[in-house]
């Protein structure tokens, strides 16, 4: 990375200690509001874990997100997925969180915080300017009396907080105090999309990891709709030094389907952004011949293989400075068929992407 170079290059007056760590290198996720429209479910708009949950109510509370990792969850991206036949028989969520610092105790382990919203057709009851109606907190279990769940209702909505570690907090009550009153708040706005992320340089990219993914892809590959989630996954790894620092998205799909049908298709879209320039295509390369990949009938950009599975398949591909992998689990088709979906899929998902500087 540039800001390693340089220091490389500068002298420095006396010996060097060779054993000396680099210094912490840490490139925190920005946090921007999104100018998208809530999404719907039986055509009414709901909250979204992450518009609740956020940074700034944490940081009220003394909590901040660590290491600059940040757990989005499932998120509701569609009206009633494409099944009209199955629509208001499931529970639609989205769930943000994760592991935690204290203010105050910054050798703390074992914090996170979670935000669970269940959207039901079950549990319609205001007016959503109503805010919380009633909150019970209790222990999630015996065996964990240090974790605590929260129960939050709201129209349509059912909200769930859960603390792990809650007892090891300087605090414990008014950090719970301090979440309710900012969850409330969050709430009373009305529901709002999830917030954009993006990462600063060297990566300089917006962390949306299913903007290549558009449900249409899913059904190119399973034969089959999607259920109206999305699951999105983004994080970042960092070791100062090394060769391959990185960051990684994720997006998964999962179709709609009865009881009697089995596992429903399951489709992931997994991004790794490596921090070197021009590393991608080796790093594809050496995964293709570790994991005895073959070559695709029609090559997607100048690294590709694919990566046969039992119940599916793989396809790894290189897009800019990212290693791209489009996995098919349980699909529905026979081999042949889900080969060439899975590839034509993959395909879609490349030009759809937009490749890292």
């Amino acid at each position: 990375m540039p800001v390693l170079l340089c220091a490389a290059c500068v002298p420095r007056p006396g010996p060097v200690d060779a054993a000396a760590p680099p210094p912490p290198q840490r490139f925190i996720l920005k946090e921007t509001p999104s100018t998208e429209p809530a999404a719907t479910f039986q055509g009414t708009p709901v909250h979204n874990a992450c518009a609740i949950l956020t940074s700034d109510v944490l940081a009220a509370a003394g909590l901040a997100l660590k290491d600059g990792f940040l757990q989005g969850g499932d998120r509701l991206s569609t009206t009633d997925g494409d099944r009209p036949d199955l629509a208001g028989k499931g529970l639609w969520a989205s769930t943000c969180g994760g592991s935690v610092t204290v203010s105050g105790a910054p050798n703390l382990t074992d914090v996170s915080v979670n935000l669970h919203v269940l959207h039901s057709r079950f549990s319609q009851r205001m007016d959503w300017r109503d805010a919380v109606l009633e909150v019970d907190v209790r222990q999630v279990s015996e065996s964990s009396p240090e974790d605590i769940s929260m129960s939050i209702q709201t129209d349509y909505n059912i909200l769930e907080l859960r603390i792990s570690g809650f007892t090891k907090l300087p605090d414990p009550e008014a950090t719970l105090a301090t979440l309710l009153d900012g969850i409330r708040r969050n709430v009373a706005q009305g529901p709002r999309s999830m917030p954009v992320h993006s990462y600063p340089a060297p990566y300089d990219l917006v962390a949306d990891p299913c903007a290549a993914f558009p449900a249409e892809v899913f059904t190119t590959i399973t034969a089959r709709p999607t259920d109206g989630l999305q699951r999105d996954l983004f994080s970042l790894s960092e070791t100062p030094g090394a060769e391959h620092n990185s960051v990684q998205m994720r997006c998964d799909r999962a179709g709609q389907v009865d009881l009697s049908e089995g596992i429903a298709p399951n489709v992931t879209v997994s991004q790794t952004v490596l921090s070197v320039p021009g590393s991608a295509v080796a790093a594809v390369r050496e995964q293709c011949e570790f994991s005895r990949g073959e070559p695709l009938s029609r090559p997607i950009g100048e690294a590709s293989c694919a990566l046969p599975g039992t119940e599916g398949g793989q396809v790894l591909f290189r897009s800019g400075r990212s290693e791209v992998r489009v996995s098919v689990v349980a699909a529905k088709t026979d081999a042949a068929t889900t080969r060439e979906n899975l590839l034509k899929g993959a395909e879609a998902v490349y030009a759809r992407l937009t490749p890292s500087p």
